[in-house]
């Protein structure tokens, strides 16, 4: 973070660090679990097949307010905007940003473990392209 742009001055320079981790934390779980309820509430859904017509997005509706997976998935994704909100709140964007990048890890463990999804080889690497980024943008200038 650059010193001389302290965003968020109220909590001391010691503990920002941890608290950051443990919001990103708290964001990247709320995420990752909101994708796999919002997915699970579609699996049975047809309504993006002929998305244009009046009856597709109606239906679409439909199943969005009825789904119970798919509000509280929502609702996850919600929390995990606050998560975001208040992270931006510490620090600089362009820090924290690329942070959140790391629930490329987290939603594909997700899905493979409650949706079961095959998670291929090539997608695992490429999935490590991006975290080894979030690597190098964390290490000290």
């Amino acid at each position: 973070m650059n010193e001389q742009a302290e965003i968020n001055p109220s909590i001391p320079k010691k503990h920002k660090m941890p608290w950051v981790l443990s919001l990103l934390a708290g964001g990247l779980v709320s995420e990752g679990i909101g994708f796999v309820l919002i997915r699970k509430g579609f699996e049975h859904s047809s309504a993006f097949h002929a998305f244009f017509s009046s009856t597709a997005i109606a239906q679409l509706l439909k199943t969005i307010v009825t789904s119970p997976a798919i509000l509280s998935g929502t609702a996850f994704e919600a929390v995990h905007f606050g998560f975001l909100l208040e992270l931006l709140s510490l620090s600089d964007v362009s820090f924290i940003i690329p942070l959140t990048s790391l629930g490329y890890i987290l939603t594909p463990i997700f899905a493979n473990i409650f949706l079961h999804e095959a998670v291929p080889p090539l997608r695992w690497a490429g999935i490590s392209l991006i975290c080894a980024g979030v690597i190098v943008l964390m290490r000290k200038s």
